[in-house]
């Protein structure tokens, strides 16, 4: 019964360790992207990339894990956007 209870809790702990590199591996990522669209440059860690065509511009669209970025370079709006992934784009 003691050789149950410690298995269990062997493996507790790699899953506790596991989850929270995984966890630190996602936040130092949406920090890097964070601050790189706070300096007004691209972001590094993209898995999907857009570009909306209008009449007076375009919009780049960069969806990363757990947010989305906009990049307007329109006549109308030039501006950085950072946020979750469901945020929608300005028109």
């Amino acid at each position: 019964m003691s050789e149950n209870k410690d298995k269990k809790g062997v493996a507790r702990i790699i899953f506790d360790v596991v989850f929270w590199v995984c966890f630190a591996f996602l936040v130092v990522i949406w920090v890097i992207d964070f601050v790189k669209v706070q300096k007004k440059s691209e972001p590094v860690f993209c898995i999907s990339e857009k570009t909306h065509e209008f009449e007076d511009g375009t919009v780049e669209e960069c969806t990363g894990l757990g947010y989305k970025v906009f990049i307007y370079k329109r006549k109308s709006l030039e501006a950085y956007q950072f946020g979750p992934f469901f945020i929608k784009m300005q028109e």
